[in-house]
C-alpha cells in the first residue's frame, strides 16, 4: 500500500509540475485576456478551426500542360495560339485557359486558311497519344481528351502535394480545388506556418520522377560492416547494422528497414563526411533513398545508382506517355507504362542492362515501387509488379501519368485568415465549458457528499494532464479534438461513479469501509469494468489514429492521451484521496439518501428488462426502417466540408465582426424557410473578410450568380457606402466591396471518406475481437456491434429525417467528430453493463435471462448518472455556446441518449436471444 501511494503520489507531482510548465509557459496574460505566446518552442497549437492560419492559392500552369502533351511541339500555329491563349487568360482569369487555347488556334487557322487540326501528327495526334488520338479524331474529340488529361494531372498534383505538406509535419490542412479551374487553395493552421520560405519551395517544387538502376543488399552490407565503426554507439545505443535491422531483411532490393524515429539520424550519418569518405570506387554513384510507405512506423531504405554523366540512359517521368492497371489470373494488380519514342529507346538499353535485376520508380525522392527486369523491353511497354492495394495502384498511376511537370505550381496568392469559430464563439464555448464543469462539481457533491468533492478534484487534474501532454508534443487542437476531450472527461467522471457505487453496495452489505475501498479497486470490485470499458474505447481510438485521416486522426490524438490519464487519475489518484481522507478523519460519508425520489427509485429497481425486447426490437426496427427510407428519398444537408461552396473576399471601410456578419447573412441565405449560417472568417486585415456559403451550391449559372451577388449586396449595404456596380465589379486597387469570387470543392474529398470508413469497420472488428476474447463468447461481442450501428444509423436518421425544418442539423467534419464520440461513450456504457452481467454469473448459479436483468439493473444507477450528468454538461454547452457549436452538440445529445438506450436494452438483448439460441442448438 505505501509503495502503491508513494507511486501515485511520485507520478502526480512530476506530471503536475511538467504539465504546469508547459501550460504557464505556453500562455500569455495581456488585459485580462489570455493567449498562446507565438515565439515559445512548446505550445498547444491550434488548428485552423479555432485559430486561423494562412491561406495559398496555387496555380497550376495549364500552358504547359498542353505543351507537355504536343510533345513540345514547335508548331508555329500552336505556338501562336498559346500566346493568344496568355493574353486573354490575363484579361478574363475566370474563363479555362484551354478554351482560350482552342478558339485561338481554330481562329488562326481559319485566318491562314491551312489544313491543319487538333489530331495533327506534329501537334496532338503525335505517338505518345496514339491510343486516344486518332489522325481522324475530330477537334471535340481532342478537346474532350485534353480535358480529361488535365483533370488527371490536377488531381495528381493535388495529392502530390497533400503528400508533401504531411511529411512537411502540418497537421490536419485545408486543401481544396478552386472549381472549374487549374488552382487549389490550401489552408494551413499557424502552427504550420514558421517558416513560410520552406513551405513555398515544398509547394512550387517539381514533381520530379525518375527511374534509377539500384544497388543489391548483398553489395551495400560489407559498406555499412566498414562505416560502422564511425557510428556514435554510446549515444544511440545501438549500432548502425542493428538500426538498420539486418537481420530482418529478406528482399535483396532492399537494403535497411528502420523506425521512423531513426529516419534523420541514419540520413544525416550516410551523408556525412566519414560516411562518404568510405565508399568503395564502385559504389561512387550511390545515393539511399527512403521508401514513401509507413510499414507500422518502419521505413525501407534503398540504394540506387545516380549516374548523371549517363545521358544515353537516363530515364524521367517525360518519357512515360501512359500508364494504366491490370490483373493477373489471382487478382493480383499490375501497373503497365508505355513509354513515348525517347523513353522506348533508352528503356530498351535500360532493361538489357538491369536484366534480373531491381529497377527503382523514384517521385520527389522516395521510392515508390521497384520492380525486378524479366526480359529485354523494346516495345516501351512494361509491366510493374509490387503488391499494390487498389487504392495504391490508382495514387501510382496518377502519378505516372502526370509525371515530371515541366513547371512546378506557383503560389500566387497568400493571405492570413482568421478561424473558421470566430473569437466569440470560441469565448462562449469557453464559458460555457466552465459552467459545465461547475455543474458537475456541484452535483458530484451533492449526490456523494466528500468523494464527490474529490473526484471534481480528480477530473481538474485531467484537464490539466491533458494540456500539458497536448503542448509538449506541440499538438494541434482542432474542434474534433475538443470532442476527444469532452468524451474521456465524461469517462473520467463515469469512473468514479462507478467505484463510489460499488463502495456504497459493499456498505450495503455491512462491509467495513477500508475494506470496501480496497475491494472495489479491485478486478473483482468496479476495476474491471472501468478497465474493460476505456480499453475497448482506448482500442477504438488507436485503429482510428492509425488508419484515420484529418478529423478523425485529430480526435483520436486527445482521445488516446485522455484515455491513459484519466485511467491512471481515476484509478490511482481516486484512490489516493480516498484512503488519505479516510486516514485523517476516520470515517468518510456516501450520501444513502437522494432528496430526488426518482433516483432513489432508480437505485432499488428490480426490473424484467429482457421481456420486452421484442417491443424494443420493434421500436427500433421501425426507427431504422424510417432512417433509411429517409437516406434514400431525403438525404441529409451535407455542409461546406462535403459539397464546397462559393467563397467571396469582401473589404469592407471598418473593422467588421465576422460573428455579426454571419448573423446577418443567415437570414439573407435562408435553407427551407430557415436561418442557414455561412462560414465567415477575417481575411488578412480586419476590414476584410471571406464568406463562403453553400447557398444554392448545386446551381451554378450566371443568373444565380448574379441573385447571390444582389441579396448579398442588399445585406451588407450598411457597411458598404457603394452602389451595387461598384461592389461586385471586380478590378485592381479596388478600396471597397467584392475583391474575388471563387467556386470551392468539397474539403473532405473521397479518399478521406473511403479512409474514414474503412477505420471504422476496422475499429468495430477490433472492439469485437476485444469483447470476444474477454467475455469469452462472441455474442457479446455481436450485441456491442449491433449496439453501436444501430445508434449509428439512428442519429444520421435524424439528421437526415429533420434537416429540412431544422437546417442546423448538417452533416460536416464535426458531426463526424460527434459520430465518433457517441460511437466511445456508447461502447464503454455497454461493456460495463456486459461486465456486471459477467460478475453476477459467476458469483450466482441462476438462469441466463435472470443474470441479464439483474446486470442491467445493478448497473443502472450508474448508467443513468453518468449519462445525466453529460447530457446536462451538454445541453448547458449547447444553451451558452453560441449558434456554431449548436449542430455539434445537438448530435452529441442525440448520440448520448440513442447509446444509453441501446445499452440498457439492445445489446443485452441480441446477447441473451443469440446464447440462447446457441444453447438450443
Amino acid at each position: 500500500m505505501r509503495i502503491r501511494n508513494f507511486f501515485t503520489i511520485f507520478v502526480t507531482i512530476i506530471l503536475t509540475t511538467i504539465c504546469l510548465y508547459y501550460i504557464l509557459s505556453s500562455i500569455d496574460i495581456k488585459n485580462y485576456t489570455l493567449t498562446l505566446k507565438k515565439n515559445n518552442k512548446k505550445t498547444l497549437n491550434l488548428g485552423l478551426d479555432l485559430k486561423g492560419g494562412i491561406s495559398m492559392i496555387l496555380d497550376i500552369s495549364e500552358r504547359d500542360l498542353l505543351r507537355k502533351f504536343s510533345d513540345n511541339s514547335q508548331n508555329f500555329i500552336f505556338l501562336k495560339a498559346l500566346q493568344n491563349a496568355d493574353d486573354k487568360k490575363k484579361e478574363n482569369p475566370n474563363i479555362d485557359y484551354l478554351s482560350f487555347f482552342i478558339n485561338s488556334f481554330n481562329k488562326e487557322v481559319k485566318n491562314k486558311k491551312l489544313n491543319i487540326n487538333l489530331s495533327s501528327p506534329n501537334l496532338f495526334g503525335n505517338k505518345s497519344n496514339s491510343e486516344d488520338i486518332h489522325p481522324n479524331s475530330s477537334d471535340f474529340e481532342v478537346e474532350k481528351f485534353l480535358r480529361k488529361k488535365i483533370e488527371s494531372s490536377i488531381i495528381s498534383i493535388q495529392n502530390i502535394l497533400r503528400s508533401r505538406i504531411d511529411r512537411f509535419g502540418i497537421k490536419q490542412p485545408n486543401i481544396q480545388r478552386i472549381k472549374n479551374s487549374n488552382r487549389i487553395l490550401i489552408e494551413l493552421s499557424g502552427s504550420g506556418i514558421k517558416n513560410m520560405d520552406r513551405i513555398k519551395n515544398i509547394l512550387e517544387k517539381k514533381a520530379e520522377l525518375n527511374f534509377f538502376e539500384t544497388y543489391s543488399f548483398q553489395e551495400i552490407v560489407p559498406y555499412f560492416n566498414t562505416i560502422d565503426k564511425f557510428f556514435d554507439k554510446n549515444h544511440f545505443k545501438k549500432s548502425i547494422i542493428d538500426i538498420l535491422n539486418i537481420s530482418l531483411i529478406k528482399s535483396s532490393h532492399m537494403v535497411g528497414l528502420v523506425h521512423v524515429k531513426y529516419e534523420k539520424i541514419i540520413s544525416n550519418f550516410l551523408n556525412s563526411t566519414e560516411a562518404k569518405n568510405c565508399l568503395p570506387y564502385h559504389l561512387h554513384d550511390v545515393k539511399f533513398m527512403w521508401g514513401y510507405k509507413n510499414l507500422n512506423n518502419f521505413l525501407q531504405l534503398f540504394a540506387v545508382k545516380i549516374n548523371d554523366e549517363d545521358e544515353e540512359t537516363s530515364l524521367n517521368g517525360n518519357m512515360v506517355t501512359h500508364a494504366y492497371k491490370s490483373f493477373g489470373p489471382l487478382n493480383e494488380i499490375s501497373i503497365n507504362i508505355k513509354m513515348n519514342e525517347e523513353g522506348s529507346k533508352k528503356w530498351k538499353i535500360f532493361t538489357e542492362k538491369n536484366m534480373g535485376k531491381s529497377v527503382a520508380i523514384v517521385l520527389d525522392n522516395l521510392v515508390y515501387a521497384v520492380p525486378v527486369v524479366k526480359s529485354i523491353i523494346s516495345n516501351g511497354m512494361s509491366q510493374i509488379y509490387g503488391n499494390f492495394s487498389t487504392q495504391e495502384s490508382n495514387d501510382l498511376i496518377n502519378i505516372l501519368n502526370t509525371g515530371e511537370l515541366p513547371t512546378s505550381v506557383k503560389i500566387v496568392q497568400t493571405d492570413v485568415i482568421g478561424p473558421y469559430l470566430g473569437k466569440e464563439s470560441i469565448r462562449r464555448g469557453v464559458i460555457s465549458f466552465l459552467i459545465a464543469l461547475s455543474f458537475i462539481f456541484v452535483w458530484m457533491f451533492f449526490y456523494y457528499s466528500i468523494p464527490g468533492l474529490y473526484a471534481g478534484i480528480v477530473l481538474f487534474f485531467n484537464i490539466i494532464f491533458i494540456l500539458g501532454i497536448l503542448i509538449s508534443m506541440n499538438a494541434v487542437l482542432t474542434f474534433p479534438g475538443i470532442a476527444g476531450i469532452i468524451l474521456t472527461l465524461a469517462m473520467s467522471m463515469d469512473a468514479s461513479i462507478l467505484i463510489y457505487e460499488k463502495i456504497k453496495e459493499n456498505i450495503k452489505n455491512k462491509v467495513f469501509i477500508l475494506t470496501s475501498i480496497h475491494n472495489s479497486y479491485s478486478l473483482q470490485g468496479a476495476l474491471s469494468s472501468i478497465i474493460d470499458g476505456q480499453i475497448t474505447t482506448l482500442l477504438c481510438g488507436i485503429i482510428l489514429f492509425y488508419f484515420g485521416v484529418g478529423p478523425i486522426r485529430g480526435f483520436s490524438t486527445t482521445l488516446i492521451i485522455g484515455i491513459l490519464i484519466s485511467m491512471f487519475t481515476s484509478i490511482c489518484l481516486g484512490r489516493l484521496f480516498l484512503e488519505w481522507h479516510l486516514k485523517k478523519y476516520k470515517k468518510i460519508i456516501f450520501r444513502k439518501k437522494i432528496l430526488i425520489p426518482v433516483l432513489n427509485t432508480i437505485q432499488n429497481i428490480q426490473y424484467d428488462f429482457l421481456s420486452k425486447r421484442k417491443w424494443v426490437y420493434m421500436i427500433s426496427c421501425l426507427i431504422i426502417i424510417i432512417s433509411i427510407f429517409s437516406f434514400l428519398f431525403k438525404g441529409f444537408n451535407f455542409g461546406l466540408d462535403f459539397v464546397g461552396g462559393r467563397s467571396y473576399v469582401i473589404l469592407f471601410d471598418r473593422k467588421i465582426f465576422p460573428e455579426k456578419i454571419s448573423e446577418i447573412l443567415s437570414k439573407t441565405f435562408p435553407e427551407n424557410g430557415k436561418p442557414s449560417f455561412p462560414r465567415v472568417q477575417t481575411f488578412g486585415s480586419d476590414n476584410q473578410l471571406k464568406i463562403v456559403t453553400k447557398y444554392k451550391i448545386y446551381k451554378e449559372n450566371d443568373q444565380v450568380d448574379e441573385m447571390i451577388l444582389k441579396k448579398m449586396f442588399t445585406a451588407l449595404k450598411a457597411f458598404l457606402p457603394i452602389n451595387f456596380y461598384e461592389f461586385k465589379n471586380i478590378k485592381k486597387n479596388k478600396s471597397l466591396g467584392i475583391l474575388s469570387i471563387e467556386k470551392i470543392g468539397p474539403l473532405v474529398a473521397r479518399n478521406m471518406i473511403y479512409k474514414s470508413f474503412i477505420s471504422i469497420i476496422i475499429s468495430l472488428i477490433g472492439i469485437f475481437t476485444y469483447i470476444f476474447i474477454r467475455f469469452k463468447k462472441w455474442q457479446f461481442g455481436l450485441g456491442a456491434i449491433i449496439s453501436l450501428i444501430h445508434d449509428s444509423i439512428i442519429v444520421l436518421g435524424i439528421f437526415s429525417f429533420f434537416h429540412e425544418k431544422f437546417p442546423i442539423l448538417e452533416i460536416d467534419q464535426t458531426f463526424i467528430a460527434a459520430l465518433l464520440t457517441i460511437i466511445g461513450y456508447s461502447i464503454n456504457d455497454t461493456v460495463i453493463v456486459y461486465d456486471k452481467i459477467r460478475q453476477i454469473s459467476k458469483k450466482t448459479s441462476i438462469t441466463m435471462k435472470e443474470t441479464i436483468n439483474k446486470g442491467i439493473c445493478s448497473s443502472l444507477t450508474r448508467t443513468i448518472n453518468t449519462s445525466f450528468i453529460t447530457l446536462l454538461v451538454i445541453s448547458i454547452i449547447f444553451l451558452f455556446g453560441g449558434k456554431v457549436l449548436h449542430s455539434f452538440m445537438l448530435a452529441l445529445f442525440i448520440g448520448i441518449s440513442v447509446g444509453t438506450y441501446s445499452s440498457i436494452f439492445i445489446a443485452p438483448s441480441i446477447v441473451y436471444d443469440f446464447v440462447k439460441k446457441n444453447m438450443k442448438e
